[in-house]
């Protein structure tokens, strides 16, 4: 019964989540307008940050219930597993970027050009700092609480990630605007 609550309460927050994440999009429909191409990076933007973090404390998880990530190899483990997850969301943002642009080219919507690959990179590195510290936080102190991480955090996390990644998309593009 105790991990049926635990999911229960993860989706209730997943969904009030999604509800805010909808509400800060729509809020700045007219920052997005002023980018044009912005709609073709978003859907594979957002989806990528849940993927991330999803992943992220998937591995986390086994980890802390296999017995690898403890003691003295507790930090470089989780060190690792950080790292990956950071760099590899910064190298896929660049390519949804580039990818943006070439279908803007291709379909002949206007862009912003090569802005939308800076967009999708800035976004990211302000995305991967506060979603991914914040999956590994959580994942690690659920755990260390007697919490089940795998019952609890994907749903979170894909939350985490949608919410953080609209504002990062806004704050990034309150940049890509002025550039």
């Amino acid at each position: 019964m105790r991990d049926v609550t635990q999911m229960l309460v993860a989706e209730f927050v997943s969904i009030n989540g999604g509800v805010l994440a909808g509400c800060l999009l729509a809020g700045a429909t007219g920052i997005l307008e002023k980018i044009p191409g912005v709609l073709i990076l978003l859907p594979a933007f957002l989806e990528l940050r849940g993927n991330i973090a999803g992943s992220l404390a998937a591995r986390l998880g086994t980890g802390l219930h296999l017995g690898v990530i403890r003691g003295r190899w507790k930090r470089e483990n989780v060190r690792r597993n950080v790292l990956a997850s950071f760099l590899l969301g910064i190298a896929v943002s660049a390519v949804i970027g580039a990818f943006a642009w070439f279908l803007s080219l291709l379909i002949g919507i206007e862009s912003v050009g090569w802005k939308l690959i800076l967009l999708s990179v800035l976004a990211a590195l302000i995305s991967n700092v506060i979603g991914i510290s914040l999956t590994t936080y959580l994942t690690l102190a659920l755990y260390e609480k007697g919490y089940d991480p795998d019952d609890i955090m994907g749903p979170v996390v894909t939350t985490i990630g949608d919410v953080v990644s609209v504002l990062s998309l806004i704050l990034a593009g309150l940049v890509v605007v002025r550039v």
